[in-house]
């Protein structure tokens, strides 16, 4: 699955005139810097942001960068808490624990700070409103954003579905594509944008791999994407060496959709690259007192879809796919 997961960056460039001198360590400012996309989607109970700082001082930028106290507040002084309000009264409220978490740094620090909260008794619903608030109890800064939570998307598809992408092939080998359409019904509540993926999972040499086959961002309007059989086939060709060594078997396909909120669109569009002659770059952000994003989206999961047997047939053959799947 492709899951949509975005990392925020924020760089201050100062130049200075021929004649003028500029203080390019000014006086400090707290700035926060959050991440976080709530997510009510089957199996996703552990909810995570992410919360960090901007940093200033004498340095190199990428030197300094390398210090965990750079980018990260102490957990001593920050209070977390997501208030859920309906009807403009709070009807619950649930504190986030601090979570030091290892990553693949190659700029920042490899170790950041998540904060997370479990979705239990229903506490992430459709109609309610959700008020993120950080506090640092040291300087008095609070920072905050508001939500609400994308829900009630359905799949539009019979149990019986199969991804059929092979129409015909016969030996010797004639070859006819065809395609598959993946649907959904209408009705999303506070979705803006789509994200469809196809993970494909096979078994080489004993050990389960996957690949995920992405398709392109729709909006609200689209009810369908359609997957053409011969895309789907080039996909796992480049993706999967010929290596006769290696025994490969067929598992399963997992349909997964990634239902974004408009605020989550918009940041998506802002921060596509720039191909136009001007090069400046709008700014997007919904934290108040602070920059980044706080908002929503919602997964949903068709685990366990088969392939036609003709899509079977293509996919073992070496006159297929070519890839010594048994």
């Amino acid at each position: 699955m492709k899951n949509i997961y975005l990392i925020l960056g924020v760089f201050t460039m100062l130049f200075s005139a021929c004649e003028t001198d500029f203080d390019v360590n000014a006086e400090w400012e707290e700035t926060t810097v959050v991440y976080g996309l709530l997510d009510a989607g089957e199996g996703k109970e552990t909810q995570k942001i992410k919360i960090s700082k901007a940093f200033l001082g004498n340095m190199d930028a990428y030197q300094m960068a390398q210090y965990a106290d750079s980018i990260n507040f102490d957990t001593a002084n920050i209070d977390v808490m997501i208030i859920k309000s309906g009807f403009s009264e709070i009807e619950d409220t649930v504190p986030l624990n601090a979570v030091p978490t290892a990553r693949d740094g190659d700029i920042f620090n490899d170790n950041i700070v998540v904060y997370e909260f479990e979705n239990e008794n229903s506490f992430l619903e459709r109609d309610y409103d959700y008020e993120l608030v950080i506090i640092n109890t040291k300087t008095g800064n609070v920072v905050s954003s508001r939500t609400e939570v994308v829900s009630d998307f359905k799949f539009d598809m019979f149990n019986s579905f199969e991804f059929g992408f092979i129409a015909n092939f016969v030996n010797p080998p004639i070859v006819e594509f065809s395609s598959s359409s993946v649907k959904w019904k209408d009705g999303t509540v506070n979705g803006e944008i789509f994200q469809l993926d196809l993970i494909f999972y096979y078994t080489e040499n004993n050990i389960e791999k996957s690949l995920v086959f992405s398709q392109a961002l729709v909006d609200e309007k689209v009810k369908n994407i359609r997957i053409e059989g011969d895309l789907f086939f080039n996909f796992l060709k480049t993706n999967i060496a010929k290596d006769n060594s290696k025994i490969r078997s067929f598992n399963r396909i997992d349909i997964v959709m990634v239902v974004g909120s408009e605020d989550l669109e918009t940041y998506i569009t802002v921060n596509k690259p720039i191909t136009g002659i001007v090069q400046q770059r709008p700014q997007f952000t919904n934290i108040t007192n602070g920059v980044g994003l706080f908002s929503s989206r919602l997964s949903n999961i068709i685990s366990g879809v088969p392939l036609t047997s003709n899509s079977i047939k293509y996919l073992k053959s070496v006159d297929g796919l070519d890839r010594n799947f048994q």
